[in-house]
């Protein structure tokens, strides 16, 4: 006997696809993020500077940036308020080793959307992601 599933609508929003770009200096890191966001089904941007990061949410079109707050040249901060700035749709995930040394007044004026702490699990990963997006 065959039998026709029918996808719900929360199913297929599940497994929806988005485009991320991850914004990191740390190059394990930012591979590690890379793995579980495609691991978890979702296409990634990689850039290695919040300039680098800056060119191409100009050139592409993302539903999430996360970003590491602790990088030379542009840190996670200026990321955010720039991303907020030109494209408040975009949830921003802040990604520190700081967390605990975070002020909520300072979260709040950048406008991040979520923080992330090292270390992370797969789990927060994905989650924080899905939670984020799905608001778009």
């Amino acid at each position: 006997m065959l039998e026709i599933r029918v996808e719900s609508e929360k199913e297929k929003e599940v497994r929806r696809s988005f485009t991320i770009l991850v914004i990191e200096d740390d190059d394990r890191v930012r591979t590690l993020l890379k793995d579980i966001l495609v691991y978890g089904g979702h296409q990634v941007i990689e850039a290695s500077d919040g300039v680098l990061g800056m060119k191409y949410l100009e050139e592409g079109k993302f539903d999430m940036v996360l970003t590491d707050l602790g990088m030379p040249a542009m840190n996670g901060w200026e990321v955010a308020k720039w991303v907020k700035r030109r494209i408040p749709r975009i949830p921003v995930g802040l990604i520190t080793g700081w967390g605990i040394h975070l002020e909520e007044e300072k979260i709040k004026d950048s406008s991040v959307d979520l923080v992330i702490e090292k270390p992370f699990q797969v789990g927060e990963i994905l989650e924080a992601v899905n939670r984020y997006v799905h608001l778009l």
